[in-house]
């Protein structure tokens, strides 16, 4: 709800009950056609919406794309600000999230208590079909001590959390919010529904526990405890439900591998064994990681990690030689004492990412256009994979493809684009003059024949069983009468025959 006034026009309606904060417009509907005891489908007939177009989709269609004729006479009888009855739908959502948003239903129960029992009435959140809500900013669930290492600062992390999401509600609207975050040339390839498709792949495939944070920085350090495995096809298995992690971690590291993807991934992001003792399974780990990154990264983000001065050896007088990349992204840590560590692990995590980069499997597995893993969350149709591409060209494709896919109308503009049936009415024209029908005098003269045979008819009220037997009684004296008549006309129609002398042959 905005700041600015909450009534610009004198209501048409002498009751009007005041919208919730953050309450959805079909909430607010349904709650004043209860105020003067009207079902739904009546007061939006007053708003301009024909029966056969409340569906069981109506509640989705009045929140995204509502029809503004609609909105115009809401606001008549209301008397609401424009910016009110507006900010109840999700006007100007990015046409990519359309679809996500109207399969995505998943209330937050405390926000909804709380705002009804501020209202004093039922109570629909808008927010509750936003799918890029991973989860409520408001009512941010405890980690799981498998998650999270004991002694963070919990609330310093929930804060990163609030801040993403709230970023998340502002570029849903605003197209080039990411030019922000990532630069201008990046920006066509990173969209919200591609961010929340990485977190959903994320949450799915990878399993991480978050084993710092730096307030100052806002920024987490992850160490993965699980990957995704694939089956004898070669196609990807997710894990288990109980083995993934709650959704704000996986926004978390999505975020920092999109906000700061080197070194998130080469300082902040390490494999489940410490550097010295690294195994075959930190290599499968890694490989996993690659290939969910390769989902979504464009070749912008990749070039960093694979130039000359970035793979180029520096710092002998040490253990042995690091590349420079690796020293430029833990310049952070120079005075903490566990900067050596720090520094071996992205050395490692570095020349293992360009040697599996160019492995054969790598190159196996990524060479379709489609994305090789699952539809994830409340989306449908798999996301076209970046595959290294540049960022502009991801952007071109993922556009025409949404373009080809958007045949028909959402929302009640799709009944705008069906022809109204025509209506019949009752009269279209003035009623013929109808003749009485012409009963043929022989049918007339047996009825009458057979009521006088049969007397006097009673007056008094017949059982069903004496009305059957005065009926067969008059209908077998009318048949006798027709069928007296019909042998006269066939005696009186035969030719006369004049008989004649027989002769004898012998």
């Amino acid at each position: 709800m905005t700041g600015g006034p909450l009534f610009t026009t004198e209501p048409g309606l002498p009751v009007v009950p005041l919208p919730a904060k953050g309450e959805a417009l079909n909430s607010w509907i349904w709650a004043i056609a209860r105020t003067y005891g009207l079902m739904p489908k009546t007061y939006l007939r007053r708003l301009g919406i024909p029966h056969r177009w409340v569906t069981k989709a109506i509640e989705r269609d009045l929140v995204i794309q509502p029809l503004p004729s609609v909105m115009e006479r809401l606001q008549a009888d209301t008397g609401m600000a424009p910016d009110v009855v507006w900010g109840m739908t999700f006007f100007g959502l990015d046409r990519e999230l359309e679809g996500a948003c109207r399969r995505h239903d998943a209330p937050c129960s405390a926000c909804v208590n709380e705002a009804s029992w501020w209202a004093g009435r039922p109570v629909g959140l808008l927010h509750a079909r936003a799918a890029w809500r991973i989860v409520c900013p408001d009512h941010l669930p405890d980690p799981k001590p498998m998650e999270m290492a004991d002694g963070l600062p919990l609330a310093a992390f929930h804060g990163q959390v609030r801040t993403i999401i709230r970023f998340l509600d502002r570029a849903a609207f605003d197209p080039r919010a990411f030019e922000g975050v990532v630069g201008t040339r990046m920006a066509p390839a990173l969209t919200v529904a591609a961010f929340v498709r990485f977190v959903f792949l994320l949450n799915a495939y990878l399993s991480v526990r978050v084993t710092e944070f730096d307030e100052l920085r806002d920024w987490a350090g992850f160490r993965i405890r699980r990957a995704f495995t694939r089956n004898e096809p070669g196609e990807p298995l997710p894990l288990p439900p109980e083995e993934r992690n709650d959704p704000a971690i996986s926004l978390v590291l999505a975020w920092q591998l999109v906000a700061a993807p080197l070194r998130t991934l080469l300082a902040g992001l390490h494999t489940v064994n410490p550097v010295h003792r690294k195994t075959a399974r930190d290599t499968g780990q890694l490989m996993a990681l690659v290939c969910l990154l390769l989902e979504f990264w464009p070749g912008e983000m990749l070039t960093p990690l694979l130039t000359r001065i970035a793979l180029s050896r520096q710092d002998w007088s040490s253990d042995g030689g690091r590349t420079g990349l690796a020293i430029a992204t833990t310049a952070p840590w120079s005075n903490d004492p566990s900067h050596s560590a720090r520094l071996t692990e992205a050395h490692w995590t570095h020349t293992a990412w360009t040697s599996v980069l160019f492995s054969d499997a790598i190159q196996n597995h990524h060479t379709r256009r489609v994305s090789q893993f699952p539809v994830a969350g409340p989306f449908r149709g798999r996301l076209l994979a970046a595959n290294g591409q540049a960022a502009p060209l991801i952007g071109e494709i993922r556009r025409e493809a949404r373009q080809r896919g958007r045949k028909k109308a959402s929302g009640l503009g799709r009944f705008l684009a069906k022809p109204a049936p025509a209506i019949r009415e009752a009269h279209a024209a003035p009623p013929q003059p109808v003749s009485p029908p012409i009963i043929p005098a022989h049918i007339a003269q047996a009825v009458q024949f057979a009521l006088d045979a049969h007397g006097p008819l009673p007056t008094g009220k017949l059982r069903a069983r004496q009305r059957r037997a005065v009926l067969r009684k008059l209908s077998a004296v009318a048949v006798r009468c027709l069928n007296q008549e019909a042998w006269r006309e066939m005696a009186d129609a035969t030719p006369h025959r004049v008989p004649t002398p027989s002769r004898k042959t012998r």
